[in-house]
C-alpha cells in the first residue's frame, strides 16, 4: 500500500488592524502527516504570510475553505521534502534504527 499524506489546518491567525479587509490570515498552524495504513506520524508548524490585502486572490476570511488554505502552504513549503522527512520518520517507527534491549543481567535465561 502506498503511503498517504493529509493536511490538518490547526488555527488560523488572523490581524485585525488592517482597515480595508476583516481578519487577514497573517499565520496558519498546520499538521502534516502520513499513514501506510498501519501505522502513522506528522509534523507541525505554523508559516505565516504577508500581509497584502490588495492581492488580486484575496479571499475574505468568511469564504475561506480548507482546500485554499492547503493551497498557501503547498506554494510555501517545500512539501517534496517534507515528504521524504515524514516518510524517514514512518520508517524508523517500523524499524527502528536504536533500540533498548533488557540489560543482559536482568533477563532470566530460559530453560
Amino acid at each position: 500500500m502506498a503511503n498517504t499524506y493529509l493536511w490538518t489546518i490547526v488555527q488560523l491567525d488572523c490581524a485585525t488592524h488592517i482597515p480595508e479587509v476583516q481578519d487577514y490570515v497573517v499565520t496558519a498552524h498546520w499538521r502534516y502527516g502520513v499513514t501506510d495504513g498501519t501505522t502513522s506520524t506528522d509534523m507541525y508548524g505554523a508559516t505565516g504570510f504577508t500581509v497584502d490585502p490588495e492581492t488580486p486572490n484575496f479571499i475574505p476570511y468568511e469564504d475561506l475553505q480548507e482546500s485554499d488554505v492547503i493551497g498557501w502552504l503547498e506554494d510555501t513549503l517545500d512539501v517534496p521534502a517534507m515528504q521524504t522527512s515524514l516518510d524517514t520518520q514512518l520508517q524508523n517507527i517500523i524499524n527502528p534504527p536504536i533500540v533498548s534491549p533488557p540489560l543482559p543481567w536482568n533477563v532470566t535465561p530460559t530453560e
